[in-house]
């Protein structure tokens, strides 16, 4: 069995990601090098105030990070490996739910291209 430290850490993690609006946050972060609010809130299609408190636990539990430009923070995934969790849950769910495939086969896709999009700039990157 995991050690409890572990366990913990994991739950903590799992309550923290099992969020819809946090999902989403994680999504369009993948997809955008660094976002401010106000971009993400137009993007998701929450409220400001409401996207603040999602990012904030997002931010306290280390997955996502700001810098400050000017009068506005810009938010971006310091984790990558979230990337990785969502993608995994989003094959278990086609593995699970195959009656139901279309919308889970485009979260599958979407990761893909989002995959190969960081893949291309890498390379861009690591070419120059």
């Amino acid at each position: 069995m995991l050690d409890e430290f572990v366990i913990k850490k994991l739950s903590k993690l799992f309550t923290i990601i099992s969020n819809e609006i946090r999902i989403k946050i994680i999504y369009t972060l993948m997809e955008n090098e660094s976002l401010t609010v106000t971009e993400l809130a137009e993007k998701i299609g929450v409220a400001q105030n409401t996207l603040s408190a999602h990012l904030k636990i997002l931010y306290d539990g280390g997955y996502i990070n700001k810098s400050q430009k000017w009068r506005n923070s810009h938010y971006y995934l310091k984790e990558p490996k979230l990337k990785e969790i969502l993608e995994i849950g989003s094959l278990i769910l086609y593995n699970k739910w195959e009656g139901n495939w279309e919308k889970i086969a485009e979260a599958k896709a979407k990761i893909e291209k989002i995959n190969q999009k960081r893949k291309e700039t890498n390379n861009g990157k690591n070419n120059s």
